[in-house]
C-alpha cells in the first residue's frame, strides 16, 4: 500500500479523498490472542462503561444498545457458550467491510473479530456518521493506555470510498472477510482475489417480517398495547427500516372478523411515532413517490393508507414471492391478513432473515420448518428484540466461523 501510505500510521491519507482515518496499530504482522482473552474482555468492558456513563449517547439508542451488549456480564455469558468447544484458535487477520446504512454495525463486527483473538481491519461507512466518530474516539482514548498496547495491534479502523486497489491489497493478506452490504457489494468483494484459505462470510440483502396473533393482541389493555407498540417502534424505526432485520411485511394471523383491529394498531402507532420523531419533508416526498410506484407496479394492492408523513401502510389482498422486492423505509409497511400460516409459508425464500412474532409460543413456528419445509428465515425473535445482535447471525455461528479447530488427541 505504498501509494496510499502505510496502514500503521495514525491517519491514512488517500490523495483523492478527505477525512480518512485509522484507529489502531501495525498491520505489518498479524497479532493474535487466544479467544476471549482476559485483556480483550477488559477492553470491551471499558468501552461499555465509557458509553453507558456518557450523556452524549442519549439521543442514539443504537449506541446505548451497543454499550449494554458489551457489558462484562454479557461477554462472560458468551464466553461460557464458546468454551463448550475447546481447542479453538484465531484465524489471523480479518477484513470487515461494513454497510453504509447501519452505522453502529462496524462496532459489532469488530467485536466478533477481536473477541475471537484476531487482528482486524474494519472499513467503516464512507458517509459521516456521529455513531462511527463517537465510538472511534472512545476506542482511541482507551488504546492510549499502556495495558491495551496488545489490543492496539489488533484494531485497525479505516475509512475510504470504494477504492478497489485498497480492497485488493487488504484482501490479499486477509484470512477472513466479513462482507456486510447489498447483493452487489457482496458479489463485488467476493470477485476480488484473496488467499486460498481465506474464509468469506457474507451478509447480503435480506428481508424480514412481523407476524402478529390477532386473537392475542385484541385482548390487551391500553398499557399492554402501548408496550407492544413501543417494541414495534424499536424494531422498525431505530434505523428507519434500513437494517436487514427491520420488518417490511406485517402478517396478521387470525379470523377475518378481527381484522378491524389493524386500524386501531396503526393509529396508536402513528401517535406514538409522532411523539418520538418527525421525518423531514424530503422523506415524505420520497415516500409519496414510492407510494405512486407501488400503485403502478403492485397488482396485489387493495389500498394504501397515509396516517402521517411518518407512517404509510399498504394493504395487500394477496401476497406472493415478489413481495420481498418491495421494501419500506421511514415507516412504510405492507400488511396482509390471513387465518392460515400456510399463506406465509408459501412466500418465504432464502432471502428471508428475521421473523418477529407477537402472541405465539416460540415452538409454534416449528410448523413453518417441519410442516412446510421452508428454505429461509435464520432468526425467530419476539417483538422488540429484532435489533439485538447475537453471535448467531444469518445462519452463521460467528465464534466458530472466525476461529479454527485444532484436533489434539
Amino acid at each position: 500500500m505504498e501509494e496510499h501510505q502505510k496502514l500503521n500510521s495514525e491517519v491514512v491519507v488517500i490523495p483523492q479523498l478527505n477525512n480518512n482515518f485509522i484507529v489502531g496499530g501495525n498491520l505489518n504482522n498479524s497479532f493474535t490472542l487466544e479467544p476471549f482473552n482476559k485483556l480483550t474482555c477488559e477492553f470491551f468492558d471499558c468501552l461499555s462503561k465509557k458509553i453507558l456513563n456518557d450523556n452524549l449517547k442519549s439521543e442514539y439508542p443504537d449506541i446505548i444498545a451497543l454499550g449494554f451488549w458489551l457489558r462484562k456480564n454479557n461477554i462472560l455469558a458468551l464466553k461460557k457458550r464458546f468454551e463448550e468447544n475447546i481447542f479453538k484458535y484465531p484465524l489471523g487477520l480479518v477484513f470487515h467491510i461494513t454497510p453504509n446504512n447501519v452505522p453502529i454495525n462496524f462496532a459489532y463486527s469488530l467485536f466478533f473479530g477481536l473477541i475471537t483473538g484476531n487482528t482486524n481491519i474494519v472499513k467503516v461507512p464512507s458517509k459521516n456518521y456521529f455513531q462511527v466518530n463517537y465510538i472511534c474516539r472512545i476506542i482511541k482514548n482507551i488504546l492510549v493506555r499502556k495495558k491495551f498496547s496488545k489490543i492496539k495491534k489488533m484494531i485497525n479502523i479505516i475509512k475510504y470510498d470504494n477504492d478497489d486497489n485498497i480492497t485488493k491489497k487488504i484482501s490479499k493478506i486477509s484470512d477472513a472477510r466479513l462482507i456486510w452490504g447489498g447483493d452487489s457489494t457482496v458479489e463485488k468483494i467476493k470477485s476480488i482475489a484473496s488467499q486460498t484459505r481465506c474464509i468469506d462470510i457474507s451478509f447480503p440483502d435480506r428481508y424480514s417480517l412481523t407476524v402478529i396473533n390477532l386473537n392475542k393482541i385484541i385482548k390487551l389493555n391500553f398499557k399492554e398495547l402501548e408496550n407492544v407498540i413501543s417494541k414495534f417502534y424499536t424494531d422498525n424505526y431505530t434505523f428507519d427500516q434500513n437494517a436487514c432485520n427491520s420488518s417490511h411485511l406485517i402478517f396478521w394471523l387470525g379470523d377475518k372478523k378481527l381484522f378491524y383491529f389493524n386500524e386501531k394498531f396503526w393509529k396508536k402507532l402513528n401517535l406514538y411515532v409522532e411523539n418520538k420523531l418527525s421525518y423531514p419533508n424530503s422523506v415524505a416526498s420520497e415516500k409519496y413517490n414510492k407510494l405512486c410506484l407501488d400503485i403502478l407496479n403492485l397488482n396485489e394492492i387493495d389500498n394504501i393508507k397515509q396516517y402521517s408523513k411518518n407512517l404509510y401502510v399498504t394493504n395487500l389482498n394477496k401476497i406472493n414471492k415478489n413481495i420481498q422486492n418491495h421494501r419500506g423505509q421511514w415507516g412504510y409497511f405492507y400488511q396482509f391478513q390471513s387465518n392460515s400460516l400456510s399463506d406465509l409459508a408459501k412466500i418465504i425464500t432464502k432471502k428471508y432473515q428475521t421473523l418477529v412474532y407477537y402472541g405465539f409460543d416460540k415452538n409454534y413456528f416449528n410448523r413453518l420448518f417441519f410442516d412446510y419445509k421452508i428454505p429461509g428465515i435464520d432468526r425467530i425473535v419476539p417483538i422488540g428484540r429484532s435489533m439485538e445482535m447475537n453471535y448467531l447471525w444469518d445462519g452463521y455461528d460467528l465464534f466458530n466461523s472466525l476461529t479454527r479447530v485444532v484436533d489434539i488427541k
